[in-house]
């Protein structure tokens, strides 16, 4: 998915969640739920994206297979931890849990911004939803590791 997509869908979110209860829950939803793809940047650079502030700006407007024509990216299995741990409802649960332990606004909300990032990623993954689940990917690697395999052809670009 369009990295815009996110941070179009999360900023409407965030102005709702702004208007209704205070300013650093819309930051946290913003911030969480649009810039969550972040993680993807050292894949993508592994993958054949230049390392360079004009490609990621315009990575944001593309999706995987117009980044995969222009700049020969293959989508698949992420060779680097952080990219798979931020798209997990635990971290999602582990921000919240974090914002209701310090009070924090930002925190408590950039867990609902996780959540709503992931509901748009449910198509993009293998094996979702339970891909979003850490402990599933964990104990079902075998089979998530299969997925991928075939997952590259049933994107729906």
């Amino acid at each position: 998915m369009r990295a815009i997509t996110h941070i179009s869908a999360s900023a409407a979110a965030a102005v709702i969640a702004g208007a209704v209860t205070e300013p650093a829950a819309a930051a946290g939803i913003f911030l969480f739920g649009g810039f969550l793809d972040a993680d993807h940047i050292g894949h993508f650079v592994a993958s054949g994206l230049p390392a360079n502030p004009a490609a990621y700006f315009h990575s944001i407007f593309r999706n995987e297979k117009q980044l995969e024509n222009k700049y020969s990216i293959k989508r698949g299995i992420p060779s680097n931890w952080i990219f798979p741990a931020l798209h997990c409802i635990e971290f999602a649960l582990l921000l919240a849990a974090a914002g209701i332990i310090l009070g924090s606004q930002l925190l408590l909300w950039g867990g609902v911004g996780v959540i709503l990032h992931l509901l748009l990623d449910i198509r993009s993954y293998p094996c979702s939803p339970e891909f979003f689940s850490i402990i599933w990917r964990i104990s079902h690697r075998k089979r998530l590791l299969r997925a991928w395999v075939t997952h590259r052809s049933k994107i729906h670009w």
